[in-house]
Formats: C-alpha cells, structure tokens, sequence
C-alpha cells in the first residue's frame, strides 16, 4: 500500500498569491495528473494545509522596525541579536520575553533565522483554499476511490511558532499539543510501503517535513519507501540552495528522490 503526502497546495504559493512561486502551477499540473490516474497508485491521501491568523510571529504586523515604528518588510530576516539589541520589537509589547526566548531557541537549534513572510494562507481567505486545479485531482482521486477520505492536516495555526513541518513545530509548545511531534501521524506514515511527497515549497514545509519524517524513521526502517517528487515542488525564490540542499541531504539518507513520470498506476 502507498500513500499521497501533499503538503501545502495552496493557492497563495501559486502565482498571483501572496507567496507565489513562479514555477508552481507546472508542479500543481503534474500533481493533479498524478491524483488522476486510474487505477490509483495511492491507498491514501494526506494534505497539508498552512493554516494562519493574520498576526503570526512570522508576519509583518507580529513586529515594529524600533527605529522608525514601523513592521518590518516581507523577507526580512530577524535574529536572536537583533531582538536581544531591540532592533526590532513586539507590536504588542507584552510579547517581549517571549520574543526573546523564541529567536533564542531558534538560533540554538541552528536550522534557521526568522523569516518575516508576506501575510499568507490566513485561514477562511480564498488564499488558503487548495489550488483549483489540484483540487480537481483531489476530487478525480475521491472519485475514482469511493468510500475514501482525503486526510486533512491542519498546520501553523498557533501565532507563537513556525511551523514548516506537518509533524511538529519548529519551537513545540507545552500548551499546545498541535505544536508537539505527531506521533500518530508519523506512525500512519511509516506503515505504508512507500509514502510519496509533493508540494509546496521544497525550500520550506516539504523540506522540514521530510527532514522530520527521517529523523524519526524507526531505526530499522527502510528510508527509501520515502519517496520526493522532485519535479512536483519548487523552491521560494531566493531560496533555491535551501531547496537543493533538502534533496543532497535526503539522497545520503536513503530517502529515494524521483519524478513524477515514474509513477505508473
């Protein structure tokens, strides 16, 4: 048995939305054939949908430039130092502390800096609904499977944290259990006998998600039934080296990196 992982493909990360990737609708095409095909070559489908309120820690209205009083620009990165300096602030001033200890915890683990994002995916916005023509695929594939459910994950609904993976946040909180590891998920993963992934963005939620799943995999389970689309995902535009990094560091895990073209139904 196989299963679909289609993390986060929604029509704000298409072009003309908030977070368009250029190359995203060629993916969402080959994507959509994908969840077309007849037999289905997927038991199941899992997607993932980035879920936010419009003040979220990693958008502009979460932050003042101190200096000028203003919210930072998308795309602005913000470190650890500069919040300890008080280059950049809370809007809400009683958000301080926790500032602090979220670009803190951030730079100790060292996977990334804070990326001030355009406001994107905010829940109940036509931006955050699946791309139309995906959502035509996830409907042939209902179709073609009756009696199925898609699984819908929810993801970055908590304004405190990151959270690129569909599997944990990137600072778990201890109030909030949808912040933690996702243990249940991750053991309906690696039941399948491959779990293939596509979506949006391979520099981001598909790299933090995969990068989770393997660090997690049992230890002797077989990384290669993870299976990474490579031409049904692209990367934000700036962040290409991230992107090509995440497929380098999963090839030497094991992970098998492939196209769609080598799916037959």
């Amino acid at each position: 048995m196989s299963c679909f992982l289609l993390i986060d493909p929604q029509s704000d990360f298409h072009p003309g939305g908030s977070l368009g990737i250029p190359t995203a609708d060629a993916d969402a095409e080959r994507i959509a054939e994908l969840l077309s095909l007849r037999p289905t070559p997927f038991e199941a489908l899992y997607v993932t949908l980035d879920s936010h309120h419009k003040y979220d820690i990693a958008h502009p209205g979460y932050w003042r430039v101190a200096e000028t009083g203003e919210p930072p620009a998308p795309f602005t990165l913000i470190t650890d130092a500069d919040v300890s300096s008080g280059k950049f602030v809370p809007s809400d001033p009683s958000n301080l502390a926790w500032a602090k200890s979220y670009t803190s915890q951030l730079a100790a683990k060292g996977s990334f800096t804070l990326c001030i994002w355009p406001e994107h995916c905010l829940m109940g916005s036509p931006g955050h609904n699946v791309y139309p023509p995906i959502y035509a695929g996830v409907n042939a594939w209902l179709g073609n499977n009756p009696g199925k459910e898609v699984k819908w994950v929810m993801k970055g609904q908590n304004v405190k944290t990151e959270m690129y993976s569909c599997l944990s946040a990137e600072v778990p909180l201890e109030e909030d259990g949808a912040t933690q590891f996702n243990e249940g998920l991750m053991k309906e993963l690696v039941a399948f006998e491959k779990v293939y992934v596509a979506g949006q963005a391979k520099s981001h939620c598909v790299n933090f998600t995969v990068r989770d799943m393997v660090s997690h995999y049992p230890p002797a389970g077989d990384k290669s039934k993870v299976v990474v689309l490579e031409d049904c995902m692209s990367s934000v535009p700036g962040f290409e080296g991230e992107g090509d990094k995440f497929l380098e560091d999963m090839r030497k895990e094991g992970v098998t990196v492939a196209k769609a073209a080598d799916i037959k139904a």
